[in-house]
């Protein structure tokens, strides 16, 4: 059922999240990090969000707008999709200057890296705990197949799917070793 696949893919953001709270405190620390990481992560919340996460989401909250009526909480969300978008590509550039070797001064990284991690927390937070609620409150059996009837695309995951992509292969290898970690 879709809201159960975009909630999983709300507990993957969730883990990456993580991943990046910790290199956050790395830094703050003054130790080394992989930044290739952080590109991997922050490229795959960028893609995967963009074209497979959001676009889903986006058909649920039009469908309760058009069936439901306007609700405040929901209202906003697509174009709040578009700037966490926006904010998401304006720190992978970040990231990549650093990989390119540009200087970027690290008190300017950090502060950067912990406003995209709050931000997209804040944005996970507020589907989770108010939009995901309202929406699976309201919706019927036949709401629910009616979204479902609009979602055409077949989805693998690229990092925590069967098959994972070559650009992410990294950051697969760190997501198994955090949960060999965490057992």
């Amino acid at each position: 059922m879709m809201i159960e696949r975009i909630r999983r893919e709300h507990g993957y953001m969730v883990r990456l999240l993580a991943i990046l709270n910790r290199k956050l405190h790395l830094l703050e620390k003054e130790q080394p990090i992989n930044y290739g990481v952080i590109k991997e992560i922050v490229d795959y919340l960028a893609n995967h969000s963009e074209k497979i996460h959001h676009p889903k989401e986006d058909i649920l909250y039009h469908y309760f707008i058009e069936k439901y009526g306007s609700q405040e909480q929901i209202d906003n969300l697509e174009s709040d999709h578009q700037a966490l978008s926006a904010k998401t590509h304006s720190f992978l550039d970040i990231v990549e200057m650093i990989l390119h070797d540009a200087v970027v001064p690290q008190e300017l990284f950090i502060g950067r890296l912990s406003e995209f991690i709050q931000d997209q927390k804040r944005h996970l937070d507020l589907e989770e705990q108010s939009v995901l609620p309202l929406i699976e409150k309201r919706f019927t059996t036949h709401d629910w197949q009616a979204v479902e009837s609009q979602w055409t695309i077949v989805e693998d995951d690229p990092v925590f799917g069967e098959t994972i992509a070559d650009r992410y292969k990294q950051l697969a290898q760190r997501v198994r070793q955090n949960e060999l970690e965490s057992v």
